[in-house]
């Protein structure tokens, strides 16, 4: 699953809307502290379906934008929150690491805590599945 991680960073990367943004992943090294960013990470999976032969994995992917507050904050906020939604939102990924993944969904938005108090964001929450074949039949 984390074979998606990649290809949402280059996604990401491609928005007009994150241009001087620092667009980094969760497994990567890189300097967290540079911002604006986008930070996309896998938070979590679910598990719809689990068969004796196979079991289907829906993780989510969370990006969360974090920007400096300032009378512009709001308006890097929703330029970056507009473009990563559509951008992501029913793009299907294919083929990756094997599997054929689903469209990816938005399934949720909170706001994020920064232990940094100077600091504003948002994250969007979107997951996609793919079945996991088991080696054990």
């Amino acid at each position: 699953m984390l074979a998606l991680e990649p290809l949402l960073k280059t996604r990401l990367q491609a928005l007009s809307a994150l241009i001087g943004w620092a667009v980094r992943c969760g497994t990567e090294l890189s300097d967290r502290r540079i911002v604006p960013a986008a930070d996309v990470r896998c938070t979590g999976a679910q598990v719809p379906d689990n068969k004796a032969g196979a079991v289907m994995v829906a993780p989510e992917w969370t990006v969360t934008l974090v920007v400096r507050r300032s009378d512009e904050a709001a308006g890097q906020l929703d330029a970056a929150f507009a473009a990563v939604l559509t951008s992501l939102h029913n793009w299907a990924p294919g083929q990756q690491g094997g599997r054929g993944w689903e469209a990816v969904r938005l399934v949720r938005i909170v706001e994020p805590q920064f232990l940094d108090e100077g600091l504003a964001g948002s994250e969007l929450v979107f997951n996609t599945a793919a079945r996991y074949i088991s080696a054990n039949n």
